[in-house]
Protein backbone atom coordinates (compact mmCIF):
# COMPACT_ATOMS: atom_id res chain seq x y z
CA UNK A 1 0.00 0.00 0.00
CA UNK A 2 1.54 3.27 -1.11
CA UNK A 3 1.73 6.45 0.89
CA UNK A 4 -0.99 8.96 0.37
CA UNK A 5 -0.11 12.51 -0.57
CA UNK A 6 -0.94 13.87 2.92
CA UNK A 7 1.16 11.23 4.70
CA UNK A 8 4.04 11.92 2.34
CA UNK A 9 3.83 15.67 2.99
CA UNK A 10 3.67 15.14 6.77
CA UNK A 11 6.73 12.92 6.59
CA UNK A 12 8.63 15.41 4.40
CA UNK A 13 7.65 18.31 6.66
CA UNK A 14 8.91 16.50 9.75
CA UNK A 15 12.12 15.59 7.95
CA UNK A 16 12.59 19.21 6.84
CA UNK A 17 12.01 20.58 10.37
CA UNK A 18 14.40 18.02 11.83
CA UNK A 19 17.06 18.92 9.26
CA UNK A 20 16.55 22.64 9.94
CA UNK A 21 16.79 22.17 13.71
CA UNK A 22 19.92 20.08 13.28
CA UNK A 23 21.46 22.76 11.09
CA UNK A 24 20.69 25.47 13.66
CA UNK A 25 22.20 23.32 16.41
CA UNK A 26 25.36 22.71 14.42
CA UNK A 27 25.73 26.43 13.61
CA UNK A 28 25.26 27.46 17.24
CA UNK A 29 27.72 24.85 18.52
CA UNK A 30 30.25 25.84 15.85
CA UNK A 31 29.99 29.53 16.76
CA UNK A 32 30.28 28.77 20.48
CA UNK A 33 33.37 26.66 19.86
CA UNK A 34 34.90 29.35 17.64
CA UNK A 35 34.29 32.10 20.20
CA UNK A 36 35.70 29.92 23.00
CA UNK A 37 38.82 29.16 20.99
CA UNK A 38 39.31 32.85 20.21
CA UNK A 39 38.93 33.74 23.89
CA UNK A 40 41.43 31.07 24.92
CA UNK A 41 43.86 32.17 22.21
CA UNK A 42 43.57 35.77 23.41
CA UNK A 43 44.16 34.55 26.96
CA UNK A 44 47.35 32.79 25.87
CA UNK A 45 48.64 35.76 23.86
CA UNK A 46 47.69 38.72 26.09
CA UNK A 47 47.40 37.05 29.49
CA UNK A 48 43.94 38.56 30.06
CA UNK A 49 41.35 36.15 31.33
CA UNK A 50 38.24 35.68 29.17
CA UNK A 51 35.18 37.70 30.19
CA UNK A 52 33.28 34.57 31.17
CA UNK A 53 36.01 33.56 33.63
CA UNK A 54 35.94 37.07 35.10
CA UNK A 55 32.19 36.87 35.63
CA UNK A 56 32.47 33.45 37.26
CA UNK A 57 35.18 34.70 39.62
CA UNK A 58 33.14 37.79 40.52
CA UNK A 59 30.09 35.63 41.25
CA UNK A 60 32.14 33.34 43.50
CA UNK A 61 33.54 36.32 45.41
CA UNK A 62 30.04 37.78 45.83
CA UNK A 63 28.74 34.41 47.03
CA UNK A 64 31.58 34.11 49.57
CA UNK A 65 30.95 37.64 50.85
CA UNK A 66 27.25 36.89 51.26
CA UNK A 67 27.96 33.68 53.17
CA UNK A 68 30.37 35.49 55.51
CA UNK A 69 27.76 38.13 56.33
CA UNK A 70 25.29 35.49 57.47
CA UNK A 71 27.52 34.67 60.42
CA UNK A 72 26.17 36.33 63.54
CA UNK A 73 28.34 39.20 64.81
CA UNK A 74 27.58 38.10 68.37
CA UNK A 75 29.26 35.23 70.17
CA UNK A 76 27.16 32.60 71.86
CA UNK A 77 28.36 33.91 75.25
CA UNK A 78 27.03 37.44 74.68
CA UNK A 79 23.93 38.39 76.63
CA UNK A 80 21.43 40.74 75.03
CA UNK A 81 18.97 42.40 77.36
CA UNK A 82 15.64 43.88 76.38
CA UNK A 83 12.90 45.62 78.33
CA UNK A 84 9.34 44.67 77.49
CA UNK A 85 6.29 46.72 78.38
CA UNK A 86 2.67 45.94 77.75
CA UNK A 87 0.83 48.64 75.84
CA UNK A 88 -2.87 49.04 76.72
CA UNK A 89 -5.23 48.53 73.80
CA UNK A 90 -6.97 51.85 74.40
CA UNK A 91 -3.83 53.86 74.03
CA UNK A 92 -2.55 54.70 70.54
CA UNK A 93 0.65 56.22 71.92
CA UNK A 94 3.65 54.50 73.35
CA UNK A 95 4.84 55.73 76.76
Amino acid sequence: MGMTYIRLMKWLTRLFILALASLVLVVVLTLATFVSLLALLRWLITGQKPGFAMHVNAYRQWKNMASRQRVSPYDQDDVIEAEVREVPRDSNRLP
